[in-house]
């Protein structure tokens, strides 16, 4: 009688250990699909870009005009596919907000240069680290213009471009001229005085900024001899600069 009682309790709390691991199964699965389930009932009929320059850009903004009126599953996939693999977004955040908005907020990269193609009047793009990030029509940021070049999206540019870049950057920022011609292997700038400022291709951009810069005040000195309107041509591509 003892014995059958116990094989009875046995048979009971395995019957309770397969009904808990049942229960346990089952719960992760509506924990798993329930979310799947809901999210491709979703329906997200309108999206909305903004960056932290408010806007967001018109070629993203035309891609994700696409997936309106699509499951949010769907959407969610694509989406973060397409702004992963931009090169003008740094980060980014999606939301949900009811009853079938998403709401996408971009944190893009920063076009600090530009190289201007003279034969196509096409404007690179370029970051702080010498990638193209755009290709436009038009630009107000530092700029070289060159015979040339080709460039693509994504692409580094050259150490040289980089470096007649810088220096047309603080040339932009003490004297406010942002445009500087490249020529065979130097850099010029042209100054509001009308004075022709040649760089050279390689060298301390502080250094060539710096001597610019003494060059500058000891003309504008009356005690000197040489003044600025009598000069109309600073050239720093020697160890020695020369006037002209």
């Amino acid at each position: 009688m003892y014995n059958k009682f116990v094989v009875k309790r046995k048979a009971n709390k395995r019957s309770l250990n397969i009904f808990k691991i049942l229960s346990i199964v089952l719960i992760l699965l509506f924990i798993v699909f329930v979310p799947i389930l809901i999210q491709k009932l979703i329906k997200i009929n309108k999206i909305e870009c903004s960056s932290q320059y408010d806007v967001c850009p018109s070629d993203i903004e035309t891609k994700l005009k696409t997936f309106e009126e699509k499951d949010y599953k769907k959407v969610k996939k694509e989406v973060e596919k397409i702004l992963s693999e931009s090169l003008l977004i740094s980060d980014f955040s999606m939301r949900y907000q009811i009853p079938g908005k998403l709401i996408i907020e971009l944190n893009l990269k920063k076009s600090k240069y530009a190289i201007k193609n003279a034969l196509s009047n096409k404007y690179y793009l370029v970051d702080q680290a010498g990638t193209v990030l755009e290709i436009a029509d038009e630009s107000n940021l530092p700029v070289i213009i060159k015979d040339g070049p080709t460039l693509k999206i994504g692409e580094n540019i050259s150490g040289k471009d980089k470096f007649f870049l810088e220096i047309v950057e603080k040339v932009a920022w003490l004297y406010s001229v942002k445009t500087g011609t490249v020529e065979k292997e130097e850099l010029r700038i042209t100054l509001k005085e009308g004075v022709l400022v040649r760089f050279p291709s390689e060298g301390n951009v502080d250094s060539l900024i710096g001597g610019l810069r003494l060059i500058f005040s000891r003309l504008n000195d009356g005690s000197q001899g040489i003044r600025m309107e009598d000069i109309k041509e600073i050239d720093l591509r020697f160890k020695n600069p020369v006037l002209r």
